[in-house]
């Protein structure tokens, strides 16, 4: 991945990472136990790999797929020799990493466009997030690749389904066509025809979702699928479905063959069981996966990226690019050089806020963050709650301009003015203002040499993460 900044935008926002001020370790928990060895023994290997093989049952990877993996880590990593400088549990990860990456693919896969319009096939089961699905990939073709994008529902037992598909489409300006009819046959063949006369580069068809495969939704799909003749053929599957996601693979591929997998919900468990089992099951490529409600909270499954989430290792390299994506370039490089002359107001703190909350919130950034599991234990041990971000917010816009640029201003009385504004209490007051004091104190460490040793230790590691 081609940054032009590498590191920059990390830097910016070193002070969300305060939270992670404890979190010195990438790899944690099952491979401690091989740490300051001479060797990998295999006694050594067969205590960790127990613990690594409930841990992929945990997450919900099928059996089959468990046992092929451990096997295959086991053969490479006995008796390997210890690199100079590198820890044995290091190494054990990289082999794991290796072999979970090789099983997820080793590379992004290419949506095809063979066609104008490329008609892509969207199926799944009710409740999958399947619609919402539908107007992400729109959304991403649109945005991200440049193409032009009709939309069609075929949902005709949920009539629900086709006025979500309709809203979503209409709030973020993408084509969508009539259902003109209540015959699924019909509705398939006016759409492209009519997707060909909007001169559309993609046709999305949105399927019927059912709470179980039955008889009667594959039929109609494998109808759908015969006369639209796809380029993609895309299984909508919840990442929290559990093993049972393999019958519905199953089912629906032997029905009307499939190109790939999107994942939803990957944000509610980022261990990937279910896709290490699709994948594997099919050899078939995940494409893409929901990392939240919103219409943008949709990514490019990168296979690498991923291994190392399920490892807790974090994603870094997402972020940047999701930081890049959703942030403001002018007002973060004013902000940058306000924060950097330590000229830092609580205007400046309502930004910061605004932004988290534009990238998923607190939980949404720390999902890309080394040692997940320790951050969700932590705020789970706090009571941290991510309703306390619109609290803040609610705070400081109770305050008036006068009041967000000289906070020393703030005594009892306007603090109760403010709390009584706000809905919330004179204590959130005094702690918001407290985090800003912090939030400046960090601001004038940045400047210190030094600075960049300490901030290496926020994000984990013994180097600054080095993008090209």
């Amino acid at each position: 991945e081609k940054f032009s900044r590498p590191v920059s935008i990390i830097r910016r926002f070193f002070f969300i990472f305060k939270m992670l001020e404890n979190i010195t370790n990438k790899i944690t928990g099952i491979f401690q136990s091989l740490s300051n060895k001479g060797a990998i023994t295999e006694k050594d290997l067969e205590t960790t790999l127990r613990e690594v093989r409930v841990a992929l049952l945990e997450a919900d990877v099928s059996l089959k797929v468990s046992k092929d993996l451990i096997k295959n880590i086991q053969e490479k990593a006995i008796g390997q020799k210890v690199i100079e400088n590198v820890q044995p549990g290091q190494q054990v990860v990289k082999i794991v990493s290796d072999e979970l990456t090789e099983i997820l693919g080793t590379q992004s896969s290419e949506l095809n466009f063979k066609n104008k319009p490329s008609v892509f096939l969207m199926c799944g089961l009710q409740g999958a997030g399947k619609t919402t699905s539908v107007a992400k990939l729109a959304n991403y073709c649109q945005k991200s690749l440049n193409k032009t994008v009709s939309l069609v529902s075929t949902d005709l037992r949920r009539p629900a389904a086709i006025e979500q598909l309709r809203i979503l489409a209409k709030g973020n300006n993408i084509q969508f066509i009539e259902p003109e009819s209540n015959n699924v046959e019909e509705i398939v063949k006016n759409a492209i025809n009519q997707s060909q006369k909007l001169l559309s580069d993609i046709l999305i068809i949105d399927t019927s979702g059912r709470i179980s495969t039955d008889d009667e939704l594959l039929s109609e799909l494998k109808t759908i699928y015969q006369m639209a003749e796809p380029q993609e053929n895309l299984l909508v599957l919840d990442s929290m479905m559990g093993q049972q996601a393999l019958s519905v693979v199953e089912a629906f591929n032997n029905t009307a063959p499939l190109s790939g997998f999107i994942l939803t919900r990957l944000d509610a468990d980022p261990r990937g069981g279910v896709a290490l089992s699709a994948k594997y099951q099919t050899g078939l490529p995940i494409r893409f996966f929901g990392s939240g409600e919103n219409i943008e909270d949709f990514e490019v499954f990168h296979p690498d990226r991923i291994a190392s989430r399920i490892l807790g290792m974090g994603d870094v390299v997402s972020f940047v690019e999701k930081a890049q994506k959703d942030f403001d370039e002018k007002e973060m490089e004013n902000l940058q050089s306000q924060m950097m002359s330590g000229k830092f107001s609580i205007n400046d703190l309502l930004k910061q806020f605004l932004q988290m909350k534009k990238m998923g919130g607190m939980s949404g950034m720390m999902s890309y963050m080394p040692g997940v599991s320790k951050i969700k234990n932590m705020m789970e041990n706090n009571d941290f709650d991510e309703k306390v971000i619109d609290h803040q917010i609610a705070i400081i816009r109770s305050m008036t301009k006068e009041e967000r640029v000289e906070p020393d201003l703030l005594k009892a009385s306007r603090k109760r003015r403010i709390a009584s504004g706000s809905g919330r209490q004179v204590h959130e007051v005094n702690r918001l203002l407290k985090q800003f004091e912090q939030t400046k104190k960090l601001m004038k460490q940045a400047q210190k040499p030094g600075f960049a040793n300490k901030l290496k230790g926020l994000l984990g590691g013994n180097q600054m993460p080095t993008i090209e």
